[in-house]
């Protein structure tokens, strides 16, 4: 991450805060602790984050992947973060707000998971943390309980938020009976 000429650095609020690189075609090496965004403005076009660790507990360890700009990807399985500048013509700039998406990929669809219009640019990570954690664990209990939520198949990300519909997808299931004993 790394601000733009003019921002006044990490955490600052208003018309000159920070915004955020964004790799044009590479997923990036290195998770980002979310909670360090907090404070600086999204790119004007929004950004997925891919979440690759969320923990429940207040300030724990909340990690991401910036995805790239250009046709972004993920698979069945993952959570992931859509954030875009609020974008409310009566909104005063003095208090940069936050649109933010919580996204689950399954079974070849994109699935809202929580939606926030209007978050404090320095408040949402801690705001979307319970949410990513819990679809992080619904997707894992589905996994072990025999889902197939489609790990292995790409889902274009910005094809599938301009198609996405409301609902859970069905999902393939292979049920395993519970041991008799």
């Amino acid at each position: 991450m790394i601000a733009t000429p003019g921002s006044t650095g990490p955490g600052t609020a208003g018309p000159q805060a920070a915004e955020w690189e964004v790799p044009a075609d590479e997923v990036p090496d290195e998770d980002v602790n979310v909670l360090l965004l907090a404070g600086q403005r999204p790119p004007t076009d929004g950004t997925w984050l891919w979440v690759t660790t969320a923990e429940g507990r207040p300030a724990g360890e909340f990690t991401a992947l910036f995805l790239p700009q250009n046709r972004p990807c993920a698979s069945g399985g993952d959570v992931l973060l859509h954030l875009a500048p609020a974008t409310d013509p009566w909104e005063q700039a003095a208090i940069p707000t936050v649109r933010v998406r919580v996204r689950a990929v399954v079974a070849g669809s994109l699935v809202l998971v929580a939606s926030w219009d209007h978050l404090a640019a320095g408040d949402w990570p801690e705001t979307v943390r319970t949410t990513a954690v819990f679809a992080m664990g619904a997707l894992k209990e589905l996994q072990e309980h025999g889902a197939d939520v489609g790990v292995r198949h790409q889902v274009d990300l910005q094809t599938a938020a301009e198609n996405a519909t409301a609902g859970f997808p069905g999902l393939p299931v292979t049920v395993r009976a519970p041991a008799q004993g």
